[in-house]
């Protein structure tokens, strides 16, 4: 007899949702009206490359906490950061792709604890390969910040940054079980002896292909079995010298099948990633354990590979009708020395050299080098602590594109203790990549065939950010972010023609002229006994300004919707989200006018979990994803409604 969650489910929930309330009613002494809960204002990193208390920061700045990562309870990254206003998720045979003021994530710079991602597919890079077990917190930095990360940051920056270990002694380990047989397990073991810092992690998920088409076999989703783990640790040389070491492994195998016509192929994957980073701080005029003059030298080397193995085997003979394998390597050597000059003036300079190579079969010539050199410069000017303005350029010098300058200009106005005006301008910068340029694939399942393109240009934007911040009162934060990009040379795949395998060609092509502009708006209520609460808002418009035809794979109107509540004596949370997008562009059939049947429709998902802790060091939960069971698998991968359930221990 087969399982109808269907039936049970409501009367799960409706029980566990009555327990968690008699722990409520027997513990509460909830009796202010709001509760006030004394923390110290977070540091990022990511904007200026300096440490910034959020609020002081010049430049525009989204934090997602690591509270805020376990409330969700999400598996990778991608889940975390669908739920954030302005960050839009887009979820497709090629992963977890993110999209930053209407780009693409070609063109959002993808960092962990400041060090570049590869293993880009379609100009993607998969948020699901990146396990959420080790991560501190994610700076996502809105707008061109080529001036200080110079190549594919026209849209921003998200920085993932992994934690530190702050007890002596901590273990950490957590169970989830979801439907189509999926499992997510996490462990975590950190020390902190005198000098010494270490956290190592270990997680490891599964899930079986899914089928949202029964009329088919193609799988809509792929199964997937992964291995992550991941080491940071620190050593005090010196009371003024650190040495810095992080490393990360990630394997997985992808299994699915495709159909094209009376053929069945089985497609399999097999990808590996490593990387290790080490990196020496020295700072200067520290005296019995206090900083004199705030003067810091650092040096990281920064190496990583990602292997990407991927088959297609025909199901009646059983032969291999292609395989690839993709082999990129990147080695990256970075130096920044930052120090206060004047009082008023905070002083960044550096460089790096990056060396970047692909194997492939998929490209022209079976393998390709790029190799790019950089200086950077920033100097943070601040007369008085209400203002603060940063100018701040770096200059490229690309093997294949030769130099390339990107300024930008930011500043920061305090009106009063609770409003915040920040305003920018930048450039932004994108090289074309291994694939732009040098590409020669066709997918035998569909088809279709795509050519890498050597003549084109660099891309380049002109990006304005305004942002204000308005604390109306204790409990109520409003954040408006208006943006607009102008972009020149943007890179597009085109139909030009037929292939020999009957789908159709496509070229990587210069568009010459195209914008994206939009307003973000969040709502943040603070705890009022117990509950918390966010609204998101953002408007999007983007079109080719030769044709005008809107941008495709970009909603109008995006939201999101967060309703909270703790109770800190019992232990008891639930976290209620939803998100909605408008409808958007599917494709166009080469009018360069969207009609209603090219448009994919719009949707709310909603997801909500509960948890408990019990005996201080014991979570369990259950949550439901897509609670109205919304799924059109024609324009999306959405899984319908699934039920799952949780466990975790923390020493």
């Amino acid at each position: 007899m087969v399982f109808d969650y269907k039936k049970w489910l409501l009367p799960i929930l409706i029980l566990w949702f009555a327990t968690a309330l008699q722990s409520h009613s027997n513990n509460s002494n909830d009796t202010s009206e709001f509760d006030g809960v004394s923390e110290l204002e977070p540091i990022v990193v990511t904007a200026t490359k300096t440490p910034h208390s959020l609020k002081d920061t010049p430049v525009i700045t989204n934090l997602i906490t690591r509270e805020e990562i376990e409330a969700v309870g999400a598996e990778n990254i991608g889940e975390v950061l669908e739920h954030t206003a302005g960050i839009i998720i887009h979820r497709d045979g090629h992963g977890d792709g993110v999209q930053l003021q209407g780009l693409d994530s070609e063109y959002i710079l993808i960092l962990v604890d400041g060090e570049p991602q590869v293993g880009r597919i379609a100009g993607k890079l998969d948020m699901a390969r990146i396990a959420v077990e080790n991560v501190e917190r994610i700076e996502v930095v809105k707008g061109a910040t080529s001036s200080l990360f110079g190549n594919s940051a026209l849209a921003g920056v998200i920085n993932i940054i992994t934690r530190k270990a702050i007890s002596p002694f901590s273990i950490q380990f957590a169970q989830n079980i979801e439907q189509y047989n999926t499992f997510d397990s996490r462990g975590t073991v950190g020390f902190q002896q005198d000098k010494f810092n270490g956290l190592f992690t270990l997680s490891a998920n599964r899930r079986s292909p899914i089928d949202l088409d029964e009329s088919t076999l193609t799988t809509t989703i792929h199964g997937y079995a992964n291995l992550t783990g991941s080491a940071k640790t620190e050593y005090q040389i010196t009371p003024a010298t650190n040495l810095i070491f992080s490393g990360q492994y990630f394997t997985q195998d992808q299994e699915g099948i495709a159909e094209n016509g009376p053929l069945t192929f089985d497609q399999l994957g097999d990808i590996e990633n490593f990387s290790g980073s080490l990196g020496v701080e020295r700072g200067f005029g520290i005296s019995n354990s206090q900083i004199v003059s705030p003067t810091l030298l650092t040096g990281k080397l920064y190496a990583t590979r990602y292997d990407d193995e991927s088959t297609v085997v025909n199901r009646e003979t059983e032969k291999i009708t292609s395989s690839n394998l993709n082999i990129q390597d990147l080695l990256k050597g970075e130096i920044q020395f930052d120090t206060k000059l004047w009082e008023e003036h905070q002083l960044t300079l550096g460089g790096e050299v990056i060396f970047e190579n692909l194997q492939s079969q998929r490209i022209e010539g079976g393998e390709r080098g790029l190799f790019t050199n950089s200086l950077f410069i920033q100097n943070e000017y601040r007369p008085i602590p209400s203002f603060a303005f940063v100018v701040g350029g770096r200059l490229d010098n690309h093997s294949e594109f030769g130099l390339h300058f990107s300024p930008k200009l930011s500043s920061l106005y305090r009106l009063t203790d609770d409003f915040l005006v920040r305003a920018s301008y930048g450039q932004g910068f994108r090289a074309p990549d291994f694939k732009d340029l040098y590409l020669n694939f066709t997918n035998v399942t569909s088809g279709y065939q795509v050519l890498g393109n050597p003549s084109l240009k660099p891309e380049s934007s002109h990006n304005w950010n305004l942002g204000i911040e308005y604390q109306i009162f204790n409990g109520l934060l409003t954040r408006i972010h208006g943006y607009r990009n102008d972009l020149h040379n943007l890179i597009e795949a085109e139909r030009i023609g037929q292939s020999a395998a009957g789908g159709s060609k496509f070229e990587y092509q210069n568009i010459s002229e195209a914008f994206t502009e939009g307003i973000d708006v969040e709502i943040i209520i603070g705890s009022f006994q117990g509950f918390t609460s966010s609204v998101g808002y953002a408007y999007f418009r983007g079109a080719d300004k030769n044709s005008g035809l809107p941008l495709l794979n970009r909603s109008t109107h995006n939201g999101t919707l967060k309703i909270a509540y703790l109770h800190l004596n019992s232990g008891f949370q639930v976290d209620l989200r939803g998100r909605y997008a408008s409808q958007w562009g599917f494709f166009d059939d080469g009018d360069k006018v969207l009609e209603p049947e090219e448009l994919a429709p719009s949707y709310w998902i909603w997801n909500i979990r509960t948890s408990k802790i019990l005996y201080k060091s014991f979570k369990v939960s259950i949550g439901i994803n897509n609670i109205f069971d919304f799924k059109i698998p024609t324009y999306y991968t959405f899984i319908g409604r699934s039920l799952y359930g949780g466990v975790s221990l923390a020493y």
